[in-house]
C-alpha cells in the first residue's frame, strides 16, 4: 500500500481535517506514515471493485469524455441508477405519473444534502432545525453553516442505539412551534451499526409528516449489511407513508452513493431520489457551481450496475464484513480486555464502535486523547466513536481491511496498551512510538510471539463461528471473489487452490482464526 502521506500532504497549506492532523503530528515525532494502520475513515485506498474497475479501463463511451447537457448525471447512469433504486428498494420504476425520480449525484451525497438544506432555507421564513440522531454523522458540519438550527435525538446503548419516537415527537414539535424542521434518518446508522427496526422507521416519518417536518433519508450504508439481514427499508416506508398520509407530502430527499459498497468513496457517484419537483429545484441549485463531473466515472459505473458480478461482489463483501465484526468482537474480549458490554458488535455498515476503557478517559481526557494514545504507542488510528455531540468517550473501528490488517492492528494495540500499564505500574515513562525502530522491532517480535503461543482470541473467534446461530451465519456460498475483495493483500488475485474451493470464504476466516 502506499504512505498515507500520499493522499493527505497538502504542502504547506493548512489542512483542517482532523485524523490529518493526527498524521502529520505523529510523522513530525518520527512516525513513518507508510506503517500506521488506518482505522479511521472507511477507507484502504486499495479496494475498489474489481469489476468496476474494469469498467472503467474498457471501452468508456466517447461522450463520457465531455460535458453533459443533462443536469442531472450522465444518462445512461440514470437510467441504470432509476433501475437499481426501483429493483434494491422494491419499488415500482419511475414513469410520469410516478411521484418519484432518481439523479445522479455527481459531486458526492455531502454536497447533495447541502443543497437540499439551501432550498430549505430558501423556501422558508426561517432557516429550519434540523434533528439529527447522536451519536451520528457530520450532519451539523453540513447544515449549521446554513444557520440551521442542530438538535440531537439520542439513540442509547438499553435501546439497541435505535430512536425513541417520543423523544422525536417532541422534538418535532417543538420545532414546529418556531417555524419548519428537517428530519435526518440514517436506518443503517453510522457509527452504531444499529439498524433501527422498520416499525420505528415508519413511526419517525408518520409524526415528520404530522409536523410538516421535510425528510432527509441517508441510505449510505443500505447495502453493507450482514448477510442473513434484512436492511430497513426507510426509502420505501416514506413512499408509502406519503401516499396514504392526508396531507401529502413534505420535501424530502434521498442519497444513497455508491462509495461504500463498492469502495470507492473517491467517485463521488451515488443515487438521489426525490420528487420531481424536488429535483428540478436541486437542477437549478446544482448550475450555481458545476456542469457536472467524472462523466467516465459515472459511464463505468452504469456498465457495473447492469453486471451479474456486482451483486455477487456485495455477497462477498457482506461475508467479509460479518466474519470481521465477529472476529473483532472476540479478540476486544479475548486479547485487549474489553468487557462484552462495552462494545456493540451490529450488523450493519462497516464500522465496530466500542467505548473507550474509563482509565484511559481519565489519563487522556476522553476520545481524542485515547486516539492519540492509539496512533503514539501502536501506530493504529482508530475513529471518532461520534462526528456530534454524544455521551461516553467511543472510538469507532474501521472493519474492511484484509484479515491480517485487521489482526495486526489488534496485536498492535493490545501490545501498546499492555506496555503503558506495565510503564505506569513502574513509573517509567513509557515507550516511544512504534514507528521508532527498536520498538517496532520488539513489538512486532512479540506480536509474532503472541501469534504463536497465544491462540485464545483464535480459539474464541473460531468457536463463536462455530456456535452461531443459522440466522447470524454468513449464507455466502462463494469464493472467488473473497481473495479478489482484497487484492494488495496476497498480490494478484490468484485461481484458488482445491483445497480453498472447498470452503465458503467465512468458513475459511474461521480456519484462520
Amino acid at each position: 500500500m502506499h504512505s498515507l502521506w500520499d493522499v493527505l500532504d497538502s504542502g504547506r497549506l493548512a489542512n483542517p481535517l482532523g485524523d490529518a492532523c493526527l498524521i502529520e503530528r505523529h510523522r513530525d515525532a518520527g512516525g513513518d506514515p507508510a506503517r500506521l494502520i488506518y482505522l479511521s475513515l472507511g477507507e484502504t485506498w486499495t479496494q475498489a471493485a474489481p469489476g468496476l474497475v474494469a469498467a472503467l479501463s474498457h471501452g468508456l463511451p466517447d461522450l463520457s469524455h465531455g460535458y453533459t447537457l443533462s443536469p442531472y448525471g450522465l444518462p445512461d447512469l440514470r437510467r441504470a441508477l432509476a433501475e437499481y433504486i426501483a429493483t434494491t428498494h422494491g419499488l415500482p420504476r419511475p414513469s410520469d405519473q410516478a411521484d418519484y425520480d432518481v439523479a445522479v449525484s455527481q459531486d458526492g451525497t455531502r454536497a447533495a444534502m447541502f443543497d437540499f438544506g439551501r432550498l430549505l432555507v430558501r423556501d422558508g421564513a426561517a432557516p429550519p432545525t434540523v434533528l439529527v440522531p447522536a451519536p451520528g454523522w457530520d450532519y451539523p458540519g453540513i447544515f449549521a453553516p446554513l444557520g440551521c438550527r442542530i438538535r440531537y435525538y439520542t439513540l442509547d446503548a438499553a435501546r439497541g442505539y435505535r430512536p425513541d419516537p417520543d423523544q422525536v415527537a417532541t422534538a418535532l414539535e417543538r420545532a414546529a412551534a418556531t417555524g419548519r424542521a428537517l428530519l435526518v434518518l440514517n436506518a443503517q446508522h453510522n457509527p452504531t451499526a444499529a439498524n433501527w427496526d422498520a416499525p420505528t422507521v415508519r413511526t419517525l416519518i408518520t409524526t415528520a409528516l404530522d409536523h410538516r417536518a421535510a425528510v432527509l433519508v441517508d441510505d449510505a450504508y443500505y447495502a453493507v449489511h450482514d448477510p442473513d439481514i434484512r436492511p430497513t427499508n426507510t426509502l420505501g416506508i416514506l413512499l408509502e407513508e406519503i401516499r396514504r398520509h392526508p396531507r401529502g407530502a413534505t420535501p424530502w430527499l434521498a442519497v444513497r452513493t455508491l462509495g461504500k459498497q463498492f469502495h470507492c468513496n473517491g467517485w463521488g457517484v451515488g443515487a438521489l431520489t426525490a420528487h420531481p419537483g424536488t429535483l428540478e429545484a436541486l437542477a437549478a441549485q446544482w448550475h450555481h457551481h458545476s456542469y457536472g463531473s467524472g462523466l467516465p466515472l459515472q459511464a463505468a459505473m452504469a456498465r457495473w450496475l447492469r453486471d451479474p458480478a456486482c451483486e455477487d461482489y456485495l455477497r462477498t463483501m457482506r461475508c467479509h464484513y460479518a466474519e470481521a465484526r465477529r472476529h473483532a468482537a472476540a479478540r476486544l474480549t479475548a486479547d485487549l480486555g474489553f468487557p462484552r458490554h462495552a462494545f456493540h458488535v451490529g450488523e450493519c455498515t462497516s464500522y465496530l464502535r466500542l467505548r473507550v476503557p474509563p482509565r484511559y478517559v481519565d489519563e487522556t481526557g476522553g476520545e481524542e486523547g485515547y486516539r492519540r494514545l492509539c496512533l503514539d504507542r501502536a501506530g493504529v488510528l482508530p475513529g471518532t466513536g461520534s462526528m456530534v455531540v454524544s455521551g461516553d468517550a467511543h472510538v469507532r473501528l474501521f472493519l474492511g481491511h484484509p484479515r491480517p490488517i485487521l489482526d495486526d492492528a489488534l496485536d498492535r494495540l493490545a501490545l501498546g496498551m499492555t506496555a503503558i500499564r506495565t510503564a505506569a505500574q513502574t513509573g517509567a515513562q513509557g515507550a516511544g512510538t512504534i514507528a521508532t525502530g527498536h520498538a517496532e522491532r520488539r513489538i512486532r517480535r512479540a506480536s509474532l510471539r503472541g501469534r504463536r503461543d497465544s491462540t485464545t482470541s483464535r480459539r474464541a473467534a473460531t468457536e463463536a463461528a462455530r456456535r452461531a446461530s443459522p440466522s447470524q451465519r454468513c449464507s455466502c456460498t462463494r469464493t472467488s471473489g473473497y481473495r479478489s475483495l482484497h487484492p494488495s493483500s496476497r498480490g494478484p488475485a490468484a485461481e484458488p487452490s482445491r483445497r480453498t474451493r472447498s470452503r465458503t470464504p467465512c468458513a475459511d476466516a474461521a480456519r484462520k482464526a
